[in-house]
């Protein structure tokens, strides 16, 4: 099976292009990149030209997830194990390959009506990345950005779609007792990192996405993006702890959309001979 490699890309919808910039920067340690216009701006973290890109339509939500493959031949074959499954595949247009700084992309629509584009070739920006703050940059390369925490309405649907037709493989499967009831996780990876997506089963979920996560290279530039959470205001949803699963450390803050963003460091890696 043709498989997808690594979490590329997010785009994100908002109603304050500005405050996400200023959070970007101060907090978290990106930096701004301006966009084709006035109402897209673009974050950087690594080599490429962005892994985040903000749209200030006023959604305040995930607009599209981006994903990695290694070559065009692996493009075709991924679309085409779509279209066999039944699922509507869109070439992307030249207008959109460039917004999105890459060669090639086509388009189509998981379960949950998330816009999900599989892409290839992404050159590397010749100008190297420098954190906006004090610290050490980001665990990315060929893991990608980090992940997705994204709801689903039917958790099955979901991970048939990411499994059979992307490649995905599973990490875990999790049910956590809560007043409301059962709620039920999956946990998926195409590369060595423990998940790219995990899926929330919640038909009510008032967004698409409950978190985005980024790795540190230093458990120091955990502690210090707190710090600055807290000398600046920034609420934090879930302070710093370790997962049992990914066994990553890591807190979870508040974004001017009203989702959370985890910033972590020491997450586990996959040996998918062995797991």
């Amino acid at each position: 099976m043709a498989s997808v490699s690594q979490l590329g890309y997010v785009g994100i919808g908002t109603s304050d292009n500005k405050a996400w910039q200023d959070l970007a920067t101060n907090i978290l340690g990106m930096q701004v990149v301006p966009g084709d216009d006035k109402s897209t701006s673009y974050l950087r973290m690594d080599e490429y030209h962005h892994r985040l890109e903000l749209r200030a339509n006023g959604s305040d939500d995930l607009e599209f997830v981006g994903w990695e493959v290694p070559d065009p031949a692996t493009l075709q074959r991924v679309a085409q194990q779509l279209e066999d499954a039944g699922v509507k595949v869109t070439p992307g247009t030249r207008d959109e390959a460039d917004d999105r700084r890459v060669i090639d992309l086509f388009k189509c629509v998981d379960p949950n009506g998330i816009s999900t584009e599989i892409f290839c070739g992404r050159p590397v920006n010749p100008q190297p990345f420098h954190p906006a703050r004090p610290m050490s940059g980001f665990k990315t390369g060929d893991m990608g950005l980090g992940h997705i925490l994204a709801y689903a309405h039917r958790l099955d649907d979901t991970v048939h779609f990411y499994r059979d037709l992307l490649g995905f493989r599973v990490s875990d499967f999790t049910e956590v007792w809560t007043p409301g009831g059962k709620i039920r996780l999956a946990f998926l990876h195409c590369n060595a990192r423990h998940h790219s997506i995990a899926i929330l089963e919640d038909p009510s979920a008032p967004k698409r996405i409950n978190h985005v996560m980024l790795e540190c290279n230093s458990l120091d530039d955990v502690g210090s993006g707190r710090d600055l959470c807290l000398q600046r205001g920034v609420p934090i949803a879930i302070d710093l702890g370790r997962h049992m699963n990914d066994h990553i450390v890591s807190f979870y803050m508040a974004n001017p959309s009203k989702f959370a963003l985890e910033y972590g460091w020491g997450g586990r890696t996959i040996d998918d001979t062995t797991w």
